[in-house]
């Protein structure tokens, strides 16, 4: 094998290398605001910021904490629930929650409710992992009334590393900056 032909195959497998890679990770693809809503369908109501991340945090609000430091007064993060399939597993009392996925598990619906007898002002985080990747959308200063129940949407719009969208895999509910009403104690709880 000659100099300029080792020279080539070296060149052509790192480029191989490289390739794999990048495809190794997803991409945002066409999330945005509007992936998640609450409360309604109409620009109000959409996320008022979104963080595309590369790994499952679980439980863990180290994926998106960071990108949304500059909103609210910067608290830590608390679980508030966790769906898998169409089930919710509660970690905080205070409120009521519903989760659903379309048969697509590409889309679907949720609601929060506030149990308590006074309305409560919180910033939330829906955080949810698909494939090798997730989202996090966060709702700056949600207030929810008392008794209250928001609706909301969502859907997957981000790529895995195939380019397709993924399926639905697994969704946080956390919260921080919890203010007023009943919830606001129980929130502090956990």
């Amino acid at each position: 094998m000659n100099k300029h032909t080792r020279k080539a195959r070296l060149l052509a497998t790192a480029a191989a290398f490289v390739l794999a890679g990048a495809a190794q990770a997803g991409t945002i693809g066409a999330a945005s605001l509007d992936d998640v809503t609450l409360g309604g369908s109409a620009t109000a109501y959409w996320a008022d910021a979104l963080n595309y991340y590369g790994s499952n945090p679980g439980s863990d609000a180290s994926s998106f904490a960071a990108a949304f430091a500059s909103y609210g007064n910067g608290g830590a993060w608390s679980l508030m629930g966790t769906a898998q399939g169409n089930s919710f597993t509660v970690a905080n009392s205070a409120f009521n929650y519903s989760f659903s996925k379309n048969a697509g598990n590409k889309s679907g619906t949720w609601s929060i409710t506030n149990l308590g007898v006074a309305q409560v002002v919180l910033d939330l985080a829906f955080s949810m992992h698909t494939g090798d990747a997730g989202t996090a959308f966060l709702f700056d200063n949600q207030a929810i009334g008392a008794g209250q129940t928001l609706q909301g949407s969502w859907k997957i719009e981000w790529l895995n590393n195939a380019d397709n969208i993924p399926n639905f895999s697994n969704m946080n509910l956390f919260s921080r900056d919890l203010s007023g009403g009943a919830g606001a104690g129980a929130a502090a709880a956990h």
